[in-house]
């Protein structure tokens, strides 16, 4: 949904999320546990507290569309900006989006798609919080107002920092610069555009005010038991959640896009010492059973969606019998793990295979995302958030300590050599490394060499640093936006 629809068509979208919301919404009972009314339209729908996670559970969908965090901004358009494939096609969406065509016709609409789903999922949890503002406390068991609400503004800031990570300069370029709307009502009226620095100050406001509400709510937090019958099992499954430690996570990601590397530190530190996301065991991973390996790691996701469509999704796009149009090629493999170091690398060995790619032996296709012949403890899982990355930033918050920051990681994954780099420049190349290894097919690349303002990055076939425009880290803001949001705009 556009910002602009506040003054275009915003009433008219949301009604036909309303209207479609029986079928829209039934996709969302692996994460809520909850079946959605089926003949609710308008108010009704928030009249009852099921109405309230009913919609709430339709955020999470949206965000599990192909548009968003089911592909473009996970494995596919993402992971493609971040130079993570060699093989892109030869002529459609992400053999242009490999060379950063922002014009072609393909890769616009797929950028404005980006835009467009995230702020409907926006809008939908500014309506939420309108009337949960206006609903009877009555209505909700225990902590679920608390926690609902808590979720709710947590989701609007997630949202809100994505769209400011691929639609604005990054901070570190111009703090100053015009940035996106940050837009908290549900009105018709043009949210005015926010700067990177008012954006990122707006994000950890509402952040901190989820975690407000979610550190004596959330069951993740508070220690308090949940059972299947407990609330229709409300509150069960809260990886699945914008929950307590999802929200802290993400404050520490706001914080290192701003250089404030105190605070990050601070957030990075709740989360791991917490304890809620222990390491994956060996035997989970390290097993000859392909079906029972824990390739997304789940036990350390903080943060996922689940997301029913998942091996659908997948299987067009880095996984199927000759369909594979995202790869590799081996001396990609083996450079980003050397045979010296990584031979023994957990996602060395499991996430990469020719298998159903190609009759060439020089091209891989990630595995990582499989969902056939899976465990199904392990399938339908989009990780967002994960353990590893709360490390990575400890190491590029005190570079004197990345090394072992990134020894622990090497240690849950298999690898026994330790990290031998010792200048600033080669720390901060493995540090990147690690985010390849750790985060293919989870869209980080893209963020770090914008954050970074990288004019160098690792790439081609064999993995080796190529030269990139930095101007092309601003995704360009559709053009609609543009004219009836009075926005300013970056060439790109």
């Amino acid at each position: 949904m556009k910002t602009i629809l506040y003054n275009k068509v915003y009433k008219t979208a949301f009604a036909c999320f309303l209207i479609l919301a029986p079928t829209f919404l039934s996709s969302c009972d692996d994460w809520l546990d909850v079946k959605p009314k089926s003949e609710i339209e308008g108010s009704e729908m928030f009249s009852t507290q099921d109405g309230f996670k009913d919609v709430l559970g339709g955020v999470y969908a949206a965000m599990s569309e192909t548009s968003l965090y089911g592909r473009e901004m996970t494995y596919g358009l993402l992971d493609v900006f971040g130079s993570c494939y060699y093989g892109t096609g030869t002529n459609g969406v992400y053999a242009y989006a490999a060379s950063n065509d922002y014009q072609n016709s393909l890769v616009e609409n797929a950028i404005n798609n980006i835009w467009h789903r995230a702020y409907y999922a926006i809008a939908t949890t500014n309506e939420l919080l309108s009337r949960l503002e206006q609903a009877d406390k009555g209505m909700f068991a225990k902590d679920n107002y608390n926690v609902i609400k808590g979720e709710a503004i947590g989701l609007r800031a997630f949202l809100h920092f994505d769209m400011l990570r691929l639609f604005a300069p990054s901070f570190t370029v111009d703090p100053d610069a015009a940035a996106i709307p940050y837009v908290t009502t549900y009105s018709f009226n043009v949210t005015p555009t926010s700067t990177v620095r008012e954006t990122c100050e707006k994000v950890l406001a509402d952040l901190q005010t989820a975690a407000d509400l979610l550190k004596t709510s959330d069951p993740i937090a508070t220690g308090r038991e949940i059972t299947a019958i407990d609330d229709d099992g409300y509150l069960k499954n809260r990886q699945f959640h914008m929950n307590y430690y999802a929200v802290i996570a993400t404050m520490a990601r706001v914080c290192l896009y701003m250089q404030d590397y105190s605070r990050t530190r601070q957030y990075a530190n709740e989360v791991i010492n917490s304890g809620k996301f222990p390491w994956t065991k060996v035997e989970n991973i390290a097993t000859t059973t392909d079906g029972n390996r824990d390739r997304t790691f789940t036990s350390e996701q903080v943060f996922a969606l689940q997301i029913d469509d998942l091996e659908d999704y997948v299987y067009w796009v880095i996984a199927g019998s000759n369909r594979v149009i995202l790869n590799v090629y081996s001396y990609w493999i083996t450079n980003v793990f050397p045979a010296s170091t990584h031979a023994t690398d957990w996602r060395y060995m499991y996430f990469f295979t020719n298998k159903e790619i190609s009759s060439s032996s020089y091209y891989y296709g990630s595995s990582k995302l499989w969902q056939e012949g899976m465990n199904e403890d392990y399938t339908k899982r989009m990780p967002l958030i994960r353990l590893p990355e709360l490390y990575l930033m400890l190491a590029e918050c005190d570079v004197t300590n990345a090394a072992s920051q990134l020894n622990i990681i090497r240690e849950h994954r298999g690898v026994t050599s330790p990290v031998t780099a010792v200048t600033e420049t080669a720390l901060q190349d493995e540090i990147t490394k690690e985010y390849f290894r750790e985060y293919y097919n989870e869209g980080q690349m893209f963020h770090r060499y914008k954050r970074l303002n990288a004019n160098q990055r690792f790439g081609s076939y064999n993995f080796s640093k190529v030269s990139f425009n930095t101007d092309k880290y601003v995704l360009p803001i559709p053009n609609e936006e543009i004219e009836f949001g009075n926005r300013k705009t970056i060439d790109n």
